[in-house]
């Protein structure tokens, strides 16, 4: 976007922070393509980019009103379409855990032998680390594994020893890599 737009696009969103709806036409038509670009390189994704640019600009012209002249129009867009992309992305991974993702001892169908083998040996590795740890380290891995997390700062706590512990054992069985 180059200057002159810009300078137009702080105008238009100045006066549709001021109530004048007669600038809504010309904050959309510099919006729409800028949004719709930043939510491509973002997503790499042309259909859940354009759900995104859609609701970031949505979500513009809706808090258009809470719009600060004193800021930069272009970035406090950019801003809302950075957050409706991370949105989008937490979208799909959540969806992609409740439609059951392949099982985590599950080889890709494009690995090969060779990485197939350096996967079970890291998983036989990482068992054998998992079995040298106190039951109670064991349990709090097992259930933030599980999802079965506590929002208590006391979990937090047991879960970052029960880590610290692990990745002291591992280092002490397979060196700093």
């Amino acid at each position: 976007m180059d200057r002159s737009a810009r300078e137009a696009l702080q105008r238009g969103m100045s006066a549709l922070a001021d109530g004048d709806r007669s600038a809504f036409d010309a904050v959309f038509s510099a919006l729409w393509p800028v949004l719709r670009r930043f939510a491509e390189r973002a997503l790499r994704d042309p259909a859940a980019a354009e759900d995104a640019a859609q609701s970031a600009l949505v979500k513009v012209l809706s808090r258009a009103a809470e719009f600060d002249p004193g800021r930069d129009a272009l970035s406090w867009a950019l801003g809302i379409g950075a957050y409706e992309c991370r949105t989008l992305r937490k979208k799909q991974a959540r969806r992609r855990e409740d439609l059951g993702a392949a099982p985590a001892d599950a080889v890709p169908a494009t690995s090969t032998p060779e990485d197939a083998a350096i996967d079970g040996d890291l998983q036989a590795a990482a068992a054998a680390v998992f079995g040298a740890l106190r039951p109670a380290d064991s349990e709090t891995l097992l259930a933030a594994a599980r999802g079965q997390r506590e929002k208590s700062s006391l979990f937090r706590k047991r879960l970052e020893r029960a880590l610290s512990r692990f990745r002291k054992e591992w280092r002490a069985r397979h060196g700093e890599e």
